[in-house]
């Protein structure tokens, strides 16, 4: 086991990082994504907890830093996922939950490129990994 001076992990097969992930629907039944500005693919607005946040200062904390939103929300977990980062060589904890926003004002947040809603049905021939998932998940 490494000294706890040299920040190596005792545990070299954990979770790279939890990430805590937001499914907001609008009333057509399309789920909102984002594309973050290194990315070409869309994902679920969401990204790492923090140490010392809780799950709902996570999230309120990712939606304004992605879809720009600013307000209150109501959030039930639905569903994890597991995904291999491979730019990082480590593996990836997602945490998915169903989120009613008290409003629908969003826009492009610092970390994101372009955000909207779109029908999970569109991503059903995607190649990419979280285009897929949420074609998967909105399928069953």
């Amino acid at each position: 086991m490494k000294s706890s001076n040299n920040h190596i992990s005792q545990y070299p097969d954990t979770f790279y990082r939890v990430s805590l992930k937001a499914i907001i629907r609008n009333d057509k039944g399309e789920v909102l994504v984002c594309k973050e500005y290194d990315s070409t693919s869309w994902s679920l607005p969401g990204g790492g907890w923090d140490y010392g946040e809780t799950e709902k200062e996570a999230l309120a904390r990712e939606l304004r830093e992605e879809v720009g939103y600013v307000g209150g929300f109501k959030s039930t977990p639905v569903t994890t996922s597991v995904f291999w980062l491979e730019s990082k060589q480590a593996w990836l904890l997602w945490i998915v939950y169903d989120v009613i926003p008290d409003n629908y004002n969003f826009t492009t947040g610092r970390y994101c490129s372009m955000a909207k809603f779109i029908n999970p049905d569109e991503f059903e021939n995607s190649n990419h990994k979280t285009e897929g998932w949420i074609y998967e998940y909105f399928r069953n």
